[in-house]
Order: structure tokens, then sequence, then C-alpha cells
């Protein structure tokens, strides 16, 4: 959830090279407005997740945090919950313990101050929660920056209209990384381009196990006609991490095709991966059939 104006936390990333066995304390400043009503906030160590649609950073329960790279159990908060006057601002504590046999690659958690359930589950005063994100470098380790695309997905293509290109990408790693682009080329049946476009960069840091939506839009508009369209997911400094082609349909298919009139097809994708994932095949059936990733969030944070 978003930071609401009458909630501020002070200390509201924490980003830490560790060592294995080490021991570290972040401080964590909690406040709320002067014409705020007082009441009791939780601050709880949570498991790190993602929304698909924006990559904004969401707090998953324990039994939703699966990952192998959590940090969550690593964190103890010295004060659980705090009372707050008007105006008033509280310092608490979270002590980060990495166990000895950590190895490679990041650690992550989310810091969740919300509201404190009151007798009966009201909550004792109004403010959105703020997630405050957890990544840990461990040291000495052996980081792997990997991705795959799980889905490249387009609008109903029309002749002459511009459309969108949405590619799903997972980070199949050990590590985060920011910055990820999408370059999109579309070429004719003679293999000559017919048009690119690159995104700006994601501007969140996708972690191990997450996946986001990056989203291209192509503005010039193309006769009709069947096009290959290729995504490249790669890091702003042009490290690939995952590719795939598919086949479009601009306009009425060609004679003799199974595709509805007005729908794009997704026929004979070719892909190239650079990371360990699922096969292409299925990623095209899911785009032949017009399914759209499903988007999940549990409670959001700002970056």
């Amino acid at each position: 959830m978003a930071p609401a104006t009458a909630l501020k936390v002070e200390g509201a990333r924490i980003a830490l090279d560790i060592e294995p066995g080490k021991t570290v304390t972040a401080p964590i400043g909690i406040s709320i407005k002067t014409d705020e009503a007082e009441g009791d906030f939780a601050i709880e160590a949570l498991g790190f997740g993602q929304s698909v649609a924006d990559g904004t950073y969401t707090a998953l329960e324990a039994a939703a945090d699966t990952s192998p790279l959590s940090a969550r159990s690593f964190i103890t908060i010295d004060k659980p919950t705090v009372h707050l006057k008007p105006g008033e601002r509280t310092d608490v504590t979270a002590t980060i313990r990495v166990p000895a046999d950590s190895r490679d690659g990041g650690r992550y958690a989310i810091i969740l101050v919300h509201p404190a359930a009151a007798a009966g589950g009201k909550q004792t005063a109004f403010a959105t929660a703020v997630a405050i994100p957890v990544l840990l470098t461990i040291k000495g380790g052996t980081i792997s920056e990997k991705g795959e695309i799980t889905a490249v997905e387009n609008t109903i293509i029309q002749p002459g209209k511009p459309f969108i290109v949405t590619t799903t990408a997972k980070n199949t790693g050990n590590y985060h990384y920011y910055s990820v682009i999408s370059n999109v080329t579309i070429t004719d049946a003679q293999g000559k381009s017919v048009a690119t476009v690159k995104t700006d960069p994601f501007s969140r840091a996708i972690v191990p196990g997450q996946q986001v939506q990056i989203i291209a839009s192509v503005p010039q508009g193309l006769p009709e006609a069947s096009y290959q369209l290729t995504s490249r997911i790669e890091k702003q400094d042009g490290m690939l991490l995952d590719t795939e082609t598919k086949t479009i349909q601009i306009g009425k298919p060609a004679s003799g095709s199974t595709v509805s009139p007005g729908v794009s097809s997704d026929v004979g994708a070719v892909r190239t991966t650079y990371a360990p994932g699922p096969g292409g095949l299925a990623v095209c059936i899911a785009a032949a059939l017009g399914l759209l990733g499903g988007v999940w969030t549990t409670r959001k944070g700002q970056r």
C-alpha cells in the first residue's frame, strides 16, 4: 500500500552488504502528523513479493513466503507495536542476523509498518501501510543475474493502428537487478524490419523469483499482413536476459487460417532461452487463447 501523508517512515529502504554469520542493525523512524488521531502501529518482518502489473513491492505473509532467498526469518524488531500521539515520532530498530551458512546472491524481505488492529479487528488509526524493502547482498558469494520471458502478449491489432506489446519478465537468478528494458522488433515476410520499440528502463528492482510486465507501445500502424514479433529483455548495460519470437497477424488472416478476424495470431513461436524456464509451447498456447497474465498483490509498498 502506498504511504499516506499522515504516516511518515524514515529509513524506508534497507540495502546492505553483509557477511555470513554477521549481525547488523537498521534504525526506522515512525511518525504521524499533528492533525492525525493517535493510535497503535505494528511493525512486522514479512516476505518480499512484487506486483506483476507494475513491479510494486508487496509484503507476503509467512505462508506465501516460500523463496529460498527469503530474509524474513533473519529480522527481529525491538518494538513490534508502538503507540503514537498526534505529531509524535518514535524510533524502532530492526536487527538483521545472517546465518553463517548463507551463501551466494541476495536475501530479501519487507518490513511493513501499518495500523495495528484493535479489539474487534478495527484499526486504531487511519493511515496507509508503508513497506520497507530489505535487500541484502551476501559478501563473498556468487551473484547470478538471469531472467526469462514467461509471456509475450499483444492487443488486437488493426491495420494502420498503434498497438501494445506486453512482455512478462521473470528473475530466475539469485540476485536483484534494476533498469530492465524491452526491445521489440517487428519484421515482415521478407525479414525486413518494419517497426522497433525500446522501452524506458524499468523503475524498480526485480527480485529473484518475481516477474513483472514491461509494456512497449508500437506507435506506427502496419499494413494488413503476417509479421514476426521479437521481444528481447535485457539490462540497461546491454546484458541479454532472454528473447522470444512469435508470429502476429494484422488484419484478416490468410485464406485457410483458423485465426478469427480481428484477433492477433500467435503461431510458430521460436524461443531462445538464456536461463532455464518453461518451454515456448506453453507461452504460445497462452497467447493464442488471449489469456492475460494474472496480476497479484498483497500489501503494496513504495520503492
